[in-house]
């Protein structure tokens, strides 16, 4: 049996597998009559709300994580010791420190925006 018979099956097993499953799922009637009612799965939060704890929990990673990383920077270059090779690597180490810092600082800002877009729509 070739691959591609071997992967057509399969996905025809999945789908007549899982076709009732989902079809189950999607009925909007309960015993009772009533619809299914969706809740918001972020509780009472507005969409900036869970974006700044999202934001806020990586900035508890990432700003130590970027300190350190230009700390290494510097040790890089302490210890080059006139090598063009170590120099180099130094060099791109603290850019790339550098260009993470802004990007997370960047995120911090674009959420201050956002948050300002929605608010000026209420």
């Amino acid at each position: 049996m070739s691959i591609k018979a071997t992967k057509v099956l399969t996905l025809t097993f999945i789908w007549t597998t899982l076709l009732p499953i989902v079809a189950w799922a999607q009925s909007g009637t309960t015993n009772t009559g009533a619809g299914v009612k969706l809740d918001n799965p972020l509780g009472n939060k507005t969409l900036t709300q869970f974006l700044e704890e999202i934001l806020k929990v990586i900035m508890i990673f990432a700003v130590p994580l970027i300190v350190f990383m230009i700390i290494y920077a510097g040790f890089l270059f302490v210890m080059d010791r006139g090598s063009d090779k170590n120099l180099a690597q130094a060099k791109r180490a603290l850019l790339f420190a550098i260009i993470g810092g802004v990007l997370i600082l960047g995120a911090q800002a674009l959420l201050v925006v956002i948050q300002g877009t929605v608010d000026a729509f209420k």
